[in-house]
């Protein structure tokens, strides 16, 4: 029997082959090393033809979808090995690459034009989101634990991806898996809006009321307008950038931290206006509440203008809710309680940011001084769209936690 084997390929070029070996064995193609073409990883550099073991793992493992989400595919699939999930699900990925079978090159791009109602309807049925529902051939994968639904959306009309056609736009519906948890979409679309709002530089993101779901804009495809279709653009998490399995995650089960994340960021060559942009997104997960944020939602994307820090994503107030984690998911100067973060923590952790202190904490005062102007025109912008009851509490309740955890987050940096 032969070894199996997926081919790798960005666009129409041949990137490398994926070998099914033990441990999983990746080797560049001549052609893609002969014409410079770009490393997929640090821990992968194309300028050594072929790869083993926990860096190739790493960067290929980070592509699936995780939790739930990968336990329907490895029942749907009848897979469970690494090789064989990636053999799934691997047409579409959060990256600038598509997997195809052994000897099989990327088709054209084709769709499957459906409604909103139809999509509200599959939603409600509770349907995962790699189903049947989306076609026996859809090969299409996207990490994290909510289910989600890739589409192409174009002049407002969604299509399905079909085979391994890239997706421009992901809808997320709301979180079931937690009783507590209500309303989620409204909630991910009005953290996505407020960090636009102040100008962070986060993902485009649309309340889509048939559906009650999270559009966002896939930033990592681009329209060519030459070709009449999609491009990938090739990204990196901070979990794929440090050679580590989504797994690790968060710094308590060993991942990056903050000055970790820092560093990947530097070994990446982003620029200076990046690196700000990142202390900007550590004070406004701590002002919204979002303690979910992780090594996972931070991604470099390679442009031709070099390595930029990804328009950020996955930017929710998680403690608005009861039963769900109560500490940050980053430790500042040793203290990842969110009550207890005050000034003498921001400077410690400015000082293994290797930062300038007042000009740290200068950025979350700044943020925190901006946010209730910011939460208010979110709110009135949100509500001439809300339909439901559940929605308008949503905007009040979140509008007036994060304007109060601003203010007292405000409090406690400044003495």
């Amino acid at each position: 029997m032969s070894m199996r084997s997926l081919d790798l390929y960005a666009a129409e070029s041949q990137v490398g082959t994926l070998f099914d070996e033990q441990p999983l064995r990746f080797c560049y193609a001549q052609s893609w090393i002969d014409d410079g073409g770009l490393s997929l990883a640090p821990g992968l550099p194309a300028e050594v033809p072929m790869h083993a073991g926990t860096a190739v793992e790493s960067f290929f493992e980070n592509l699936l979808p995780e939790g739930r989400l990968r336990e329907f595919l490895e029942q749907q699939r009848h897979a469970t090995t690494l090789f064989g999930l990636l053999d799934a699900v691997g047409g579409d990925t959060a990256s600038g690459f598509s997997l195809q079978p052994s000897g099989v090159r990327p088709e054209a791009a084709r769709y499957r034009q459906i409604t909103w109602d139809e999509l509200a309807r599959s939603l409600a049925d509770g349907e995962p989101t790699l189903s049947s529902f989306e076609g026996t051939d859809a090969r299409l994968s996207l990490a994290g634990a909510q289910n989600k639904r890739l589409l192409m959306v174009k002049e407002g009309i969604p299509y399905l991806p079909e085979g391994s056609s890239p997706s421009s736009h992901i809808l997320k519906p709301d979180i079931r898996t937690f009783d507590s948890v209500w309303a989620s979409a409204l909630n991910e679309t009005f953290c996505q809006l407020l960090a636009k709002e102040l100008g962070l530089g986060a993902a485009e993101a649309a309340y889509q009321p048939e559906t009650q779901a999270c559009l966002v804009t896939r930033y990592d495809r681009v329209w060519d307008g030459s070709r009449d279709e999609l491009r990938r653009l090739h990204q990196l998490d901070f979990c794929q950038l440090a050679g580590v399995r989504s797994t690790v995650k968060y710094e308590s089960d060993g991942g990056p931290g903050l000055a970790g994340c820092r560093e990947l960021l530097k070994r990446a060559d982003a620029p200076l206006a990046d690196h700000q942009r990142f202390i900007r997104w550590i004070f406004f997960n701590l002002l919204i509440g979002n303690h979910d944020s992780h090594a996972k939602n931070l991604s470099v994307l390679f442009t031709a203008e070099g390595p930029r820090l990804a328009p950020f994503y996955d930017l929710m107030s998680t403690n608005l809710y009861s039963g769900l984690a109560r500490r940050f998911a980053f430790s500042l100067g040793g203290e990842n309680r969110p009550g207890q973060i005050g000034r003498q923590q921001l400077d410690a952790c400015a000082g293994e940011l290797q930062l300038q202190p007042r000009y740290f904490r200068q950025q979350g005062l700044t943020l925190a001084d901006a946010m209730p102007d910011a939460v208010e025109r979110v709110s009135n912008r949100l509500a001439l769209i809300a339909r439901q009851g559940t929605e308008q509490t949503l905007i009040e309740r979140l509008g007036r936690h994060i304007t109060s955890q601003a203010r007292r987050s405000k409090t406690r940096w400044a003495s």
